[in-house]
């Protein structure tokens, strides 16, 4: 029967209505592999059109149908197709506008594509598995499959302003692509699962989440930025705080109405607050919008929250939480798995908070969040916002009394509410800070409440860049070759400081090398963002030279810094998210002063790369036009092939190929096999490879990848964590581009030969008058007989070579096979089981001692002409035949 093939969809605006198209309609005829030779291009495509959403803040135009897919238009003005196969077009898909019945070239289906809104209250959007499309039928109240089958597995839908693009990667695994139909549309949230937001904020345990506090308090002339308190005012105390991630990352999402409501359409009593998240990046000054996407998100309670219901409003059947989704200008974006965790406001007077330094915390110079000072407070130049922990605080804010407000008005620091500022000029100064604070109760902290705050060094906004270190990560038996140390030449950079600064440089603790805090993936661990780090002068061939002694050379013969990075395989200093990229470090120079001002500030840019697969290695004589054969081998009654002659190392290269990982793409999503990584075998899925004593799928389609970092056996010098261990080679590994594992079953090429005078006889071949054909001999060197051959060897057949009980002696061997008879047990490792036949039901034939002998049982037909059949079975179940012609005279 045919197959409608259908090779996309464009469903547009399914909660309410739609007309789209299935892109084509033809016959199943095709072969499916020619789908996959697009993919790599498609995944060059997708990656492009993802980029320009996600940095670039470009959106999709227009999405319109074409041959085997869609075309993408984009408001820079590029346009991508975005194909999986080649397909004519074909039936028309009209979604009601009213009932939201499918209709495919205008006939009625019974299929459904809402989205939720109707009587069954499902998701009614059809969906691709296996290759096929699944609709939803209302008689069946359930998804049924149809007989159309999806091209690739591509397809798109066209919903709430943005469109999803379902498209297989390079490896057929399908992938999700959002990307915005209108300039700097919001096209995904990320937050944590089973979020409960209390005074502390949990997931997927609202158990494990403090509950928020809030009493009546007592009137208080509060001077702090929520102003003056009322008499049994109802105040809240602190919220906790959610991070989630946005895309595409230049979303503002604080520029939204943002809203909890319930699965109800009921809006939940509170504020909800996007800042972003300082916490994942450094933020200087005043920002509206996150520059990585990650932002912190808070309730503040509304009017309508009031003591008489605070324990109840968030709240539904069997004091249960109600469960709440995040939505952006009023479209929901997350699950309904968010809680507002309260309890019964406190008892009054609520007795004033004890201050505590150590609740404090603050984000440093580097962008690191800094909890619980119990020293001098470090601020960094700029602007800078402490928070106090404390279930029960309602408001906060520092003053500067005393001779610290004189003091801090000469600097030109400046504190709002728990903000601080502090300018260039008041670098390296020290001030003494008032914090004040009041409790849920109104009652405020009179006793001890003061801090102490060191103004940071100056520091320099942008350095001086030098050309970039290039560092291969290269396979080689001495680990240390595989990971040596990291040598970046400064050249001529310091040599062209000016006077002062060089002279100002006396010691070598006023050099150190940093990398930013936010800076992910570096080869090298650091310790809180600082290099161990050598320095090195250069020798008169301008290579690294002498050591660097600050107490003999002036900083103008500084050269090279060297980084080390592994001693051997279990001694290293690998990072634990160590990856090849682009990096940046920093060399800074600091002033003799105890504050260490900047005095000068070098970028080294440092690429850490791979090699490709290719390389490394290079393809065996195994391989024809590009095409790997493996020949089925059996261990037992498994069916195994192996992959140990696929590749060898390059010339000059020392990378082992026996440690090569081979991974085999599924067929109808089922495994073809499994892998033995030790010894590079493959144990066949013979269901899936077999099928009917014949190969099934006589193609696999393999990728093969090789860790470079194989032989690490820790990431730092303190142990390992397997964990991560996996991880960090995995980043390293190295992979090839997809290629094909032709098969070759056991005796594929086996045949049965009659040999006279040393050459096959390709006629009719005698049955001798006693009723016999002779089996191989070879008199005076010469071939005579009936023999097996097998890759250019022959095996007489007689009774002895292929017998009831396989043959144990190597004399009657073939290629290490032996042969039973048609009497003797299934075939097991190395055995093959033969059973002969001929055309006539009178005519038998047997082993003998000599050769095969026939059996007439039909005296009235003495003389014939037939076929002599071999049929061979191996022990993996494969059945082959050879035949020739014989005649008896």
């Amino acid at each position: 029967m045919n197959k409608k093939f259908l090779s996309a969809i464009l469903f547009g605006a399914l909660m309410v209505s739609s007309t789209g198209t299935f892109v084509s309609c033809k016959d199943y005829d095709d072969d499916i592999d020619a789908i996959n030779k697009e993919l790599t291009d498609l995944k060059s495509k997708l990656s492009d059109l993802e980029s320009k959403v996600n940095a670039g803040g470009a959106y999709v135009t227009k999405i319109e149908s074409v041959d085997g897919g869609f075309k993408v238009s984009v408001s820079d003005g590029t346009s991508y197709n975005l194909t999986v196969a080649s397909a004519a077009p074909g039936s028309k898909v009209v979604i009601d506008d009213k009932t939201g019945e499918i209709s495919i070239d205008g006939k009625a289906t019974g299929w459904f594509a809402t989205t939720g809104e109707g009587e069954e209250a499902v998701d009614m959007t059809p969906y691709v598995k296996d290759g096929y499309w699944y609709f939803y039928d209302k008689a069946a109240k359930d998804f049924v499959k149809s007989e159309y089958k999806a091209a690739g597995d591509a397809y798109a839908v066209v919903k709430d302003g943005v469109v999803t693009l379902h498209m297989p990667d390079e490896s057929g695994k399908m992938q999700s692509i959002v990307l915005p139909l209108t300039a700097n549309a919001l096209t995904a949230i990320s937050l944590p699962a089973g979020l409960t937001i209390g005074n502390t904020v949990a997931t997927d345990a609202a158990d494990d989440a403090e509950a928020i506090s809030s009493a009546k308090a007592a009137k208080l002339d509060w001077k702090g930025p929520k102003g003056a308190i009322e008499k049994d005012q109802f105040l809240v105390g602190q919220i906790g705080v959610a991070d989630l991630v946005v895309s595409p990352k230049n979303y503002d999402l604080s520029a939204q109405k943002l809203t909890l409501v319930d699965s109800k359409g009921n809006v939940a009593p509170v504020k909800v607050i996007a800042t972003p998240n300082t916490f994942n990046s450094v933020i200087v000054g005043d920002r509206a919008a996150s520059e990585n996407g990650n932002w912190n998100l808070t309730v503040e309670m509304t009017d309508e929250v009031t003591a008489d219901n605070i324990n109840k409003v968030f709240k539904g059947t069997a004091d249960k939480e109600i469960l709440y989704a995040l939505c952006v200008n009023g479209i929901p974006y997350t699950a309904y798995d968010i809680a507002i965790k309260t309890k019964a406001p406190e008892s009054s007077p609520v007795a004033a908070i004890t201050f505590a330094v150590d609740k404090l915390s603050y984000i440093d110079a580097e962008g690191t969040e800094v909890k619980g000072a119990t020293d001098a407070i470090e601020l960094p130049v700029g602007t800078t916002t402490l928070k106090y922990a404390d279930a029960k605080l309602y408001d906060s804010y520092i003053t500067f009394e005393g001779t610290y407000k004189a003091k801090a008005e000469k600097l030109g620091v400046k504190a709002d509410g728990m903000t601080v500022t502090v300018p260039q000029a008041a670098s390296g100064e020290t001030l003494v800070a008032t914090v004040h604070m009041v409790n849920i109760g109104g009652v405020e902290t009179t006793t001890s409440n003061t801090i102490t705050l060191k103004l940071a060094g100056a520091s320099i906004d942008t350095p001086t860049e030098i050309s970039a270190t290039e560092y291969k990560v290269m396979p080689n038996a001495d680990f240390t070759k595989v990971l040596p140390a990291i040598l970046i030449d400064l050249g001529d950079a310091l040599s062209k400081l000016d006077a002062a600064t060089i002279e100002a440089v006396q010691n070598a603790d006023q050099l150190s090398v940093v990398e930013a805090a936010t800076q992910e993936g570096f080869i090298v661990a650091s310790d809180d963002n600082v290099f161990t780090s050598t320095y090195y002068k250069a020798n008169a061939q301008g290579k690294k030279g002498a050591a660097w002694d600050a107490n003999q050379d002036g900083l103008e013969s500084l050269r090279f810094i060297e980084i080390a990075v592994a001693t051997n395989a279990g001694t290293n200093n690998v990072a634990e998210d160590a990856k090849p990229g682009k990096y940046t470090l920093n060399l800074v120079i600091k002033d003799g002063t105890t504050v260490g001002n900047e005095i000068a500030k070098i970028a080294m840019p440092v690429n850490v790369t791979v090699p490709a697969f290719d390389d490394l290695f290079a393809a065996t004589d195994a391989w024809t036009e590009g095409v790997y054969g493996a020949r089925i081998y059996p261990s037992t009654n498994d069916a195994l092939i192996s992959m140990s002659n696929a590749y060898t190392a390059k010339s000059g290269v020392d990378a082992n190929y026996n440690k090569i990982a081979y991974a085999f793409d599924k067929i109808s999503n089922e495994a073809v096999g499994e892998v033995n990584a030790s010894t590079q075998q493959v144990t066949l899925n013979k269901d899936v490879v077999y099928k009917d004593k014949a190969l099934a799928n006589s193609e696999l389609k393999a990728t093969a990848s090789y860790s470079i970092l194989d032989a690490m056996t820790a990431y730092t010098s303190s142990g390992s964590d397997e964990t991560t261990l996996k991880a960090i080679k995995k980043a390293f590994t190295v992979e090839s581009s997809k290629f094909t594992v032709k098969l070759q079953t056991i005796f594929d090429g086996g045949k049965i030969v009659f040999y006279k005078d040393n050459a096959v006889v390709t006629g009719t071949v005698g049955i001798d008058t006693d009723g016999k054909i002779a089996g191989l001999t070879i008199p005076g060197n010469k071939k005579q007989g009936l023999a097996i051959n097998f890759l250019s060897a022959d095996l007489a057949v007689n009774s002895t070579n292929v017998a009831n009980s396989y043959p144990s002696a190597d004399a009657n061997k073939l290629q290490g096979y032996v042969f039973g008879s048609s009497s003797a047990p299934a075939a097991s490792g190395k055995q093959i089981k033969v059973t002969w036949s001929t055309g006539i039901p009178t005519v038998t034939v047997a082993e003998g001692t000599g050769g095969l002998e026939f059996t007439n049982s039909d005296p009235s037909s003495p003389t014939y002409e037939t076929t002599l059949t071999a049929t061979f079975e191996d022990a993996t179940g494969i059945v082959y035949t050879s035949s020739i012609k014989v005649e008896k005279k």
